[in-house]
């Protein structure tokens, strides 16, 4: 700016331009340095994995002694990032899952196959994971420094008593003081940027074994390539039978929803569902609707257990049918570790941008719910959450199943204080005359109580990888939802599904408060897709029904 025009401004314009200019550098140097100091702890396939950002473009994955992994970044102005791998947690291995002996290992590490599968399959999902935790650090270092410089700035100002910049000025004004700040600063930011460009310069070599999976195009180093080529095809056969199998229930799901016209509600009265319980009066008092007034889809999901090729047939079926929320009663992951972040990332890819409202099951820690939460579901804790109109309650397991380990209890509640507290805030909802529509927890135990009371209606469940109901328990109607990743005693729940996983298809009627029709798509261990009729749900029943739990026998749709 010309001396005489800045001269000629009013010394509260030029107070504010140079602040806006200070103010200005600050965030920009604060940005770089929160960039290129960004950190994120993640994992790739069962390990534990250290990223950090750099400016080659390249995003390598550092195996220690056996070599590195090398693809190109598909993140923007040259930024890439080293990922150093660690170890598989603790938690998910052998001696501290409790499964030992020979026969304990081999189940660890079909485990651990089936999570290098995962990996495998779509690296792009672990690395577009990592890169939303690093852009989160890089943005909380950022403001911490940018609020350090201008806080630095303005203290000293105070300490040269208003005189910072003339004090300045007689600094730089020094024989050699200039030059000798020129070269440090440089030196200083080549320390810096030097290092994190320096890329693999084209080093390592692919591997034939990888052709035709995402990772094709990577670079291999060390004696990473050679575990590679030998052992890969281990890898590539499970993933190309992952893929084949989900693209078979894929086409086949399809077919059924074509088949059936792919109706969001059904066309006429739905059947009476089958169920153990007793017709009540309150059940025998006239068919069904044919229409629900004012209907809310949603797709109900259960006891996924880190099954990634599921959670997207799931998200095809929401699709399919226009749903407008997922309800996820639990057990999202195995361990509840760190790592497993990558299984909740690919569920709300699957799931798309639709809600989600999730109980927590005994599978799920406090470090699953805050995965879920950084994916913007909701997750239940206690308080009522609307979405669309309808009034949510639960809250997370109060016990944690890890891998063998015992369960055990992680909250200052068991499951019959929590489902005491959850009925006191369902009354107290009622008599403040904004009842709760449906009640989610995990394990059906935190909800009889509330269904005893009368003060809630509906309430779904999980946990036992069967479905039972739904059916009419105390004063209001129970559903207990099935695996939807076909789990089955001591197999995987990675990969093709090793028994029925089942995905639910709920209608729910806003203008009745009250649900309207279900629906089971099932998903067999052959690929064939099984659709249910419709079925009307039981109506809470007049008088108190207690039953005890069926046999599988006697539940219809397991």
């Amino acid at each position: 700016m010309n001396q005489g025009l800045w001269q000629g401004l009013r010394p509260r314009t030029r107070r504010l331009i140079r602040a806006i200019a200070l103010w200005c550098v600050a965030g920009l140097l604060a940005t770089g340095w929160g960039v290129m100091t960004a950190q994120y702890t993640g994992s790739v396939g069962p390990h534990e994995a250290h990223y950090s950002v750099t400016l080659n473009n390249e995003v390598t994955f550092d195996m220690g002694p056996l070599g590195s992994l090398i693809l190109d970044s598909p993140m923007p102005l040259n930024l890439g990032v080293d990922v150093h791998v660690g170890q598989i947690p603790e938690d998910l291995t052998t001696e501290e899952s409790g499964r030992e002996g020979p026969d304990g290992a081999v189940e660890a590490l079909t485990a651990d196959l089936a999570s290098y599968t995962q990996f495998f399959t779509g690296p792009a999902d672990a690395v577009a994971s990592a890169a939303r935790g690093l852009a989160a650090d890089a943005l909380a270092r950022t403001v911490l420094m940018w609020s350090l410089l201008l806080t630095s700035v303005l203290l000293g100002r105070l300490a040269a008593h208003g005189v910072l910049r003339a004090a300045a000025r007689s600094a730089l004004a020094r024989p050699g003081v200039a030059p000798v700040l020129a070269v440090l600063t440089a030196a200083a930011l080549a320390v810096a940027l030097v290092p994190a460009m320096q890329g693999s310069s084209g080093a390592g070599r692919t591997s034939v074994v990888l052709q035709g999976t995402p990772l094709q195009d990577a670079r291999i180093t060390g004696r990473l390539g050679a575990l590679i080529d030998h052992y890969g095809q281990f890898v590539v056969e499970e993933i190309e039978k992952n893929n084949e199998f989900y693209r078979r229930v894929g086409a086949n799901l399809e077919e059924v929803l074509e088949a059936d016209g792919s109706r969001l509600a059904p066309a006429g009265p739905p059947l009476a569902m089958p169920t153990v319980a007793p017709t009540t009066p309150a059940e025998a008092e006239g068919p069904a609707p044919r229409s629900a007034g004012d209907p809310v889809t949603m797709v109900v999901v259960s006891d996924l257990h880190c099954n990634t090729g599921m959670a997207q047939i799931a998200g095809n079926i929401a699709e399919r049918v226009g749903a407008d929320m997922i309800l996820n009663l639990g057990d999202d992951v195995i361990g509840g570790t760190a790592v497993e972040g990558y299984c909740i990332d690919s569920f709300a890819a699957s799931f798309g941008d639709r809600p989600v409202v999730v109980a927590g099951g005994n599978h799920d820690s406090q470090e699953t719910a805050g995965q879920a939460r950084a994916n913007g579901w909701h997750v239940l804790d206690g308080e009522v959450v609307e979405v669309h109109g309808v009034r949510f309650l639960g809250d997370t397991d109060p016990t944690l199943t890890s891998l063998g380990a015992p369960t055990r209890l992680v909250a200052e509640e068991n499951h019959a204080q929590r489902g005491h507290r959850l009925t006191t805030t369902a009354c107290e909802e009622r008599r403040a005359g904004n009842p709760v529509d449906i009640l989610m927890m995990h394990n059906h135990r935190a909800t009889e109580e509330a269904l005893d009371s009368g003060c809630v209606h509906y309430a779904l469940a999980g946990h036992f990888h069967r479905r039972i109901g739904p059916w009419q328990r105390g004063l209001g109607v129970q559903y207990v939802h099935t695996s939807s990743a076909g789990a089955i005693a001591n197999e995987p729940t990675i990969g093709p599904v090793s028994g029925p996983a089942g995905v639910s298809i709920l209608i729910w009627d806003r203008q009745a408060s009250a649900p309207f029709a279900l629906r089971v798509v099932r998903v067999m261990p052959d690929t064939s897709v099984e659709l249910s009729p419709w079925y009307a749900w039981p109506r809470p029943p007049a008088e108190p029904v207690h039953l005890d739990w069926p046999t599988p026998e006697e539940s219809p749709w397991p």
